[in-house]
């Protein structure tokens, strides 16, 4: 088994060619879309979707905290890119104030696409840490469920209604 770092987990490498739009999601929609949309949950699958829920969940956080990684990264980005295009000017005689080196700086091409990239790091971190929310709240929904089924089967007297011995005859 190949050992795991926290380098590893939150995608930072020497190269930083991390790209938040290329991690699948294609367990993390699949278990959204499997949502009900009207919150009706049968007992009996209760059990199994909680647990589900709980694994979205923990893939989830897995994700926020790349995100958060990847945000910190793509505005530390966003920074250089803007002081590189602030001080391009700087020797330029046309160029007479401040307020003109910080309006070129701002349609700079470069700049511009860092401001891209770290405006689809926020997305991503806000889409992966909704998922997160949204996947706990129906963990705690399925737990609900699983406890209002518990206790009317123990107000009932036991399980299915009958002995927990098998016998039966006093159920009906």
């Amino acid at each position: 088994m190949t050992n795991i770092t926290v380098r590893d987990i939150v995608g930072i490498s020497s190269q930083n060619t991390f790209d938040p739009m290329n991690i699948d999601t294609t367990e993390i929609q699949t278990l959204s879309r499997a949502m009900p949309m009207d919150g009706n949950i049968d007992v009996n699958n209760a059990e199994v979707l909680a647990v589900k829920y709980l694994r979205g969940a923990d893939m989830c956080g897995e994700m926020l905290a790349i995100a958060t990684a990847h945000v910190a990264r793509t505005k530390s980005k966003k920074d250089i890119a803007y002081n590189r295009a602030f001080l391009k000017h700087r020797n330029d005689k046309t160029v007479k104030t401040d307020k003109m080196r910080t309006a070129l700086a701002e349609i700079d091409d470069d700049y511009i696409e860092t401001c891209n990239r770290y405006n689809e790091a926020l997305a991503f971190g806000k889409w992966i840490d909704a998922k997160y929310s949204s996947f706990i709240k129906m963990h705690y929904m399925c737990r609900n469920i699983l406890k209002r089924g518990y206790e009317h089967e123990n107000a009932s007297g036991g399980p299915f209604n009958g002995s927990p011995d098998g016998d039966n005859e006093n159920t009906w």
